[in-house]
């Protein structure tokens, strides 16, 4: 007995040391000490306990050992020090019918701190601690070489401080390494390393519902789950994942969890519902949980940011229904062999910040890949206040959706250029978009899944690389890009488009049914991008994917012709709109079966009418047929045949009365003197073809059939019809272009 409490070294204790419902108002201090039979301490209280272990000078352990510590609604005073301690021991306690255990603090009470500083507790019980319920003023410290075979179980432990694993190996048999359930840690948790030691837990970490009011570190340490099946609770939900190394189901971090570089997990992680304040750092970390589920932070509240920069993750990432209050930084991670479609997924998820994808890559290499390990992003309906940067990104899901941003919406830019890669087909389908879409010089290919993927190749009839179906980008499309497979932009909308026309849309595979626009641009935004009218007929005439006999639709040829008139190309907007009646012709069925045909469509429509937009065309034909009509009538045998006559009824041809004509003599005036009016085979021909004139001509002069005038008779009336079909379509053709100016 000292002036300090009780001190007992080297000391071999054969009996058994039963202290239960004892009250000791003394430290006990037992050194280098070894029992022969468990400690019992049920329902005592005491000033203090240690059962320690000294160092020798070479740094060897001299350890005490003892075969069990049964010490259920012990209080202690102060500290509970286990240092350098060998426990064993499998024994059974009211506090539980079924299992055993090597340390018992069930409802325990601990005013000061547990230490267990290079403690091994090797065990063939159920529980290396079962410690359900205790209470702990200060920290629990299981740290430098703490080794335990079996589970430490701490369901609804309260704890003041914090909870200190460095340098900690965890082994347990039943493939539950830490129970954590319901339990309230004041400080924070520590996993990390110690000068000596690397934290190993080759088991589960189950924090379901754990309350955490500090943070949680894990550094440097290697975490590997079980086999599939083991060490699940019965009472437990179903879990996201064959194998699950870490749980935390619901819990409660008000720091960060952070996972830093050097840190490897076998095994996935959940944490499903659970609140994370300071945000989830997990840069550098590994995590190999491949065609499985590697971190489920479904439902999940982020406070900051999820950071995953260099990461490397087999398995799935599922950030459905999560809330992150900063950015998703993945640069330069790497995922891989998800456990279904998609590497990363976060449907309906909500993120204030950026989505950080530079230099990642997603889904392994092809070919070299192992079946089935490519994959690649959804954010189905997701929120995105911030930008979508892929930059240089690599993302490799041939088959399926390389990204699926369909429903989502987008505060400010996407970015999958400079070097951005995708395999697979990029969805914006029903996107909003406030800000730009850049896609300069990226690659987008659409490739089958590879041979011996068991997946279902997705249903891409057009073979789609790029589909923007119904989307809105209010900043703007920027092409620029390198693409192999088709583009759908149907009825998708935006402010500028900036593209290559000659380069950027793949021949008969480019879908731009209601796609509009507002102005054209260059792809580099240096210049004022590709206005010519001759172009943009080109690029619709080859990218438009009706086949022969299908006339197409207009709807991209007049949006091209309404950009180029709102910015004052009046002639360029016709010009395009002509070019697409022309092309609807030429694709008419059996329109280039006779060449006839071809070549009389050619001269009305190209040479005569204009398709309608050039209506003073039409004047052409109508003078070559005036010229038809007059070039016969012009010489003086020709129009012989012409008769007119006076009120009186004489009968004159331009030549003079027809009476003195026959009787030999000539006439003194052709016209007689004025009874009839002159016959001007000019003006004969312009009343005969334009129908809306009369000059007096048509009426008064006709080819008589009984001079040999039939012939001319038949042509004349065959004039006045054409030249009235002529007229017809100069007149309608007028209007319309008057409708046309007024709108």
């Amino acid at each position: 007995m000292s002036r300090f409490g009780l001190r007992i070294s080297n000391a071999r204790i054969t009996g058994q040391l039963d202290l239960s419902a004892c009250r000791i108002d003394f430290p006990i201090h037992f050194e280098d000490c070894e029992f022969v039979e468990p400690v019992l301490l049920e329902g005592s209280v005491v000033h203090s306990l240690a059962i320690v272990g000294t160092s020798s000078p070479d740094g060897d352990a001299l350890r005490s050992s003892v075969p069990g510590i049964l010490a259920n609604g012990m209080r202690v005073e102060r500290d509970l020090v286990l240092s350098r301690t060998l426990i064993t021991g499998a024994h059974q306690t009211t506090s539980s019918l079924s299992r055993t255990a090597a340390v018992w603090l069930t409802e325990a009470e601990i005013a000061g701190r547990l230490i267990a500083v290079d403690t091994t507790i090797d065990t063939t019980a159920d529980r290396a601690i079962q410690a359900d319920r205790c209470q702990v003023t200060g920290d629990i410290r299981l740290i430098q070489g703490f080794r335990a075979k079996g589970e430490i179980r701490l369901i609804g432990a309260q704890l003041g401080g914090s909870l200190d694993l460095a340098g900690c190996e965890l082994v347990p048999r039943n493939g539950r390494a830490i129970d954590l359930a319901d339990a309230t840690v004041g400080g924070s948790l520590f996993i990390t390393d110690s000068p000596r030691h690397r934290p190993v837990i080759r088991g589960r970490l189950e924090m379901g519902r754990t309350s955490v009011n500090g943070r949680v570190l894990i550094r440097k340490a290697r975490l590997e789950a079980p086999e599939p099946g083991v060490g699940r609770h019965l009472y437990n939900a179903k879990d996201p994942a064959q194998r699950l190394a870490l749980l935390a189901q619901g819990a409660t971090i008000r720091g960060e969890l952070t996972m830093s570089e050097g840190t490897s997990m076998v095994g996935g992680a959940t944490f499903a519902g659970a609140t994370i304040d300071g945000g989830l750092l997990i840069d550098g970390i590994s995590i190999e949980n491949g065609f499985d589920v590697a971190l489920d932070l479904t439902h999940a509240h982020i406070g900051t940011t999820v950071s995953a920069v260099q990461a490397d993750i087999q398995g799935s990432v599922d950030l459905d229904g999560a809330e992150v209050a900063g950015p998703l930084d993945v640069r330069r991670a790497a995922l891989s062999r998800p456990a279904h479609r998609y590497c990363l997924t976060a449907v309906t998820a909500v993120i204030h910040g950026d989505v950080r994808l530079v230099d990642a890559t997603i889904g392994d290499s092809y070919p070299a890949a192992t079946t089935g390990a490519s994959g690649g992003l959804s954010f189905r309906g997701a929120e995105i206040r911030g930008m979508f940067d892929a930059e240089r990104a690599q993302i490799l899901s041939p088959g399926d959706a390389s990204i699926n941003l369909h429903q989502a919406q987008l505060a400010g830019n996407i970015r999958l250029c400079s070097g951005f890669r995708s395999v697979g087909v990029v969805m914006l389908n029903r996107a909003q978009v406030e800000g730009r879409l850049h896609c300069d010089d990226g690659s987008f290919e659409w490739r089958r899944r590879e041979d011996g993927d068991p997946r279902p190749t997705r249903l891409n009839e057009r073979e789609s690389a790029f589909e923007a179906i119904s989307s809105t980008v209010r900043g703007g499309i920027g092409l620029g890009w390198n693409i192999e497979g088709a583009v759908d932009f149907s009825d998708a909308h935006t402010s500028y488009l900036a593209d290559r026309p000659e380069r950027d849309w793949p021949s008969r595979r480019s879908y731009l049914t209601g796609f509009t626009y507002e102005r054209y641009a260059e792809t580099s935004m240096h210049g004022s991008g590709e206005w010519g009218w001759k172009t943009r007929t080109r690029w619709l005439r080859h990218c438009d994917p009706a086949d022969s006999g299908d006339p197409g639709d207009p709807g991209p040829w007049e949006q091209a012709a309404r950009t180029l008139k709102r910015h004052g190309d009046s002639e360029g907007s016709e010009e395009v709109l002509m070019a697409y009646l022309r092309t609807k012709r030429q694709r008419r069925a059996g329109w280039a079966r006779f060449g006839v045909v071809r070549g009389w469509d050619r001269v009305v429509n190209d040479w005569f009418r204009g398709y309608g937009y050039r209506p003073l065309r039409a004047l052409i034909p109508l003078v070559l047929l005036v010229v038809a009509v007059a070039a016969p009538l012009l010489p003086a045998d020709s129009n012989r045949v012409m008769r007119a006559a006076d009120p009186s009824g004489i009968v004159y041809t331009p030549q003079g009365e027809l009476s003195q004509l026959e009787s030999g003599r000539t006439p003194q005036n052709a016209c007689g003197k004025g009874k009839v009016r002159c016959f001007n085979p000019w003006l004969y021909a312009v009343d005969t073809v334009v129908p809306i004139v009369d000059l007096k001509q048509r009426s008064t002069w006709a080819p008589s059939t009984d001079a040999g005038g039939g012939w001319m008779l038949a042509w004349v009336n065959a004039a006045t019809l054409i030249g009235w079909a002529i007229s017809s379509l100069l007149v309608v053709g007028l209007a319309r272009a008057g409708s046309r100016a007024l709108n």
